[in-house]
């Protein structure tokens, strides 16, 4: 695992339940705010385990965007509902009352 990758599952695994974060928000939390497309990247090279919230991670229009080949979009919907986060009737996530700044 390199250095980056190690880094972005740290800001990942900080993510509270009932909250997300877009690659973006990762990408700047690492004080890397250009970065988004290395955070989907590390991401999809890693294992999918529970000790890692990746579901928690969206794109910034508020829509599920799997950056993992083996998830699906449906599954990432269901952890995300299961921890109350609402989707409204276009499938975005609402940032205001959902969205998560590292605090």
């Amino acid at each position: 695992m390199t250095e980056f990758q190690a880094r972005v599952l740290q800001v990942v695994r900080r993510v509270p339940p009932g909250r997300v974060v877009s690659y973006g928000g990762v990408a700047a939390l690492m004080g890397q705010p250009r970065a988004a497309r290395g955070v989907g990247a590390a991401l999809r090279a890693v294992e999918v385990d529970d000790d890692l919230p990746w579901w928690r991670v969206i794109n910034r229009n508020g829509e599920i965007s799997i950056s993992h080949h083996s998830i699906s979009r449906r599954l990432q919907r269901e952890l995300l509902e299961r921890e109350g986060v609402e989707f409204g009737p276009t499938g975005r996530v609402d940032w205001d009352r959902f969205g998560w700044d590292g605090r």
